[in-house]
């Protein structure tokens, strides 16, 4: 098995990269289907590549899978990183708007990390931002992260942004967070990754 970051990089050289974002477009949309016609409440977050903006064929395979399975949009998050909007600024804004309008929702990955990050904010539809992990993952022991973050938390808010920190490790980072007012935690406290199999046989057993 590879790592993503051992092949996307050759699939973006070569264009391949496309077929993979349809792939996990397909993918995704048919498991959050699958989730919520089992009972649970989701919201469901689709990484999109850098070179989604410029992807003639994203938005009608989008359009045809949120029909074909009968998926209410609002459950759905597209999340992009502030690298991918730099490289084409104005495509990012049309392709977000559009696929808003069909009722999906925006996350600003790393927010933060970059210089551009409250110009980005201002110029996208974004809904949520996530901070990134490299300032929530000692917040617990450093005092310059902890003013950053506060920074940052005051700044989304102002523009009306939910807000989610990732790198939630520890209980004390997951109080921090909370005193911060941060909507939303993502983090091995939280959770840690696993199959939706496991998840919806986890539930089903503590349902029942």
């Amino acid at each position: 098995i590879r790592s993503p970051a051992d092949f996307i990089p050759a699939a973006e050289h070569t264009g391949l990269i496309h077929a993979i974002d349809h792939m996990v477009l397909r993918k995704s949309i048919a498991q959050a289907a699958k989730i919520c016609q089992a009972g649970f409440a989701i919201n469901f977050s689709i990484n999109l590549s850098a070179h989604a903006f410029n992807d003639p064929e994203l938005l009608p395979i989008l359009k045809q899978q949120l029909v074909l399975h009968q998926i209410n949009p609002e459950n759905l998050m597209f999340e992009i990183t502030e690298t991918a909007a730099l490289e084409d600024l104005p495509g990012a804004r049309l392709l977000m708007k559009e696929i808003k309008e069909l009722g999906c929702g925006f996350v600003l990955d790393d927010f933060g990390v970059g210089f551009s990050s409250f110009y980005y904010l201002r110029e996208l539809p974004v809904d949520v931002v996530k901070i990134d992990g490299s300032f929530i993952r000692n917040l617990s022991e450093s005092s310059d992260d902890l003013i950053l973050v506060n920074a940052l938390c005051s700044v989304a808010r102002g523009f009306g942004k939910r807000i989610t920190a990732e790198f939630v490790e520890s209980a004390e980072i997951l109080a921090l967070i909370e005193k911060l007012d941060i909507d939303y935690a993502q983090g091995y406290h939280i959770g840690k990754p696993l199959p939706a199999s496991e998840f919806l046989m986890k539930h089903n057993n503590v349902d029942s």
